[in-house]
Order: structure tokens, then C-alpha cells, then sequence
């Protein structure tokens, strides 16, 4: 049996092939504890995100908070577009088991011109499976296709 999506998440739109081989992740946007907006990743582990001993694949984790971490950068930017990895640093916690919801929020230590330094947790069953840091290489603006550049400018919301 699949977790069910919680109330208030939304599919992630995001044209990656991989992605959708996974996915669909999904999102939602809310408060932190300092009134700033954090944006919340998703997914229900289902019997396809499985290893041979039942539990969901590590591969299948390590992607899931490389989005958190990449999303979350390009929430705290404005800018809805791939924010490539830089670098990605894993450490496995405890085995996250099908059936329940996987979730992360990017923590934004850092943000310069040209990079965001993340971290995030990745939690299932109330327990955190993962932790990770990363660099995420912030967008050139103008190397956006002119035509989806407006669409690419904002928060998602």
C-alpha cells in the first residue's frame, strides 16, 4: 500500500526525464519558524522505489534530496530553473520503508552570487533515512531561453 499525498501537495512540474522515471515528486510551500517561506518535497514510496531487501533504494534517496536541495535553491533565488549540483554529500541514517511518505526541506546556509550552499534531511515514518549538504550553481538569467525566461522568474507558490 502507497502513503497517500498529504493535503496541500501539489505535483512538481519539472521537465527532467529522470525525475519522471521517480516521480512524481511533490511540493508545498510554507512557513518556517522565522515567518520566511520554505518550500517542502515529497514523495510516496512506492513498491518501484524498492531494493532487493524491501526498503527504498539509496540511489532513489540520494536523488530525492539532490531535488530538495536543488528546488529549494531555486525557491530561495526566484528562479525556477535547474540549478545544477555542484557537489553532493550523503549519509545514510536508517533504511526508509515502502509505503510511507518521503519528505525534505532544503536549509539555505549560504547564498552568493553565483551559488547556494544546502542542506537537508529527508525524513519517512516521522525518522530521519538521510542527510545532505550541497553546492547548487545559481542560473546565468540571460542563458534562459528568452521564451521561458518570464515563466522561469519567480517563487513557486
Amino acid at each position: 500500500m502507497n502513503a497517500p499525498v498529504p493535503e496541500g501537495f501539489r505535483p512538481l512540474d519539472v521537465r527532467d526525464d529522470f525525475v519522471g522515471v521517480i516521480g512524481p515528486l511533490w511540493y508545498k510551500v510554507a512557513r518556517d519558524e522565522g515567518g520566511g517561506e520554505k518550500i517542502r518535497i515529497g514523495l510516496p514510496l512506492e513498491p518501484r522505489h524498492g531494493n532487493p531487501m524491501g526498503w527504498a533504494h539509496g540511489g532513489l534517496l540520494v536523488t530525492v534530496a539532490d531535488m530538495v536541495m536543488g528546488v529549494g535553491s531555486g525557491h530561495a533565488t526566484g528562479i525556477r530553473w535547474p540549478h545544477p549540483t555542484v557537489s553532493l554529500s550523503t549519509e545514510f541514517v536508517r533504511g526508509a520503508k515502502l509505503g510511507q511518505w518521503l519528505e525534505g526541506t532544503a536549509r539555505i546556509a549560504r547564498r552568493t552570487l553565483n551559488f547556494c550552499f544546502c542542506s537537508c534531511d529527508l525524513i519517512c515514518g516521522g525518522e530521519i533515512v538521510l542527510v545532505a549538504t550541497g553546492v547548487f550553481k545559481v542560473p546565468d538569467i540571460d542563458k534562459i531561453p528568452e521564451a521561458m525566461r518570464a515563466k522561469a522568474m519567480g517563487k513557486w507558490e
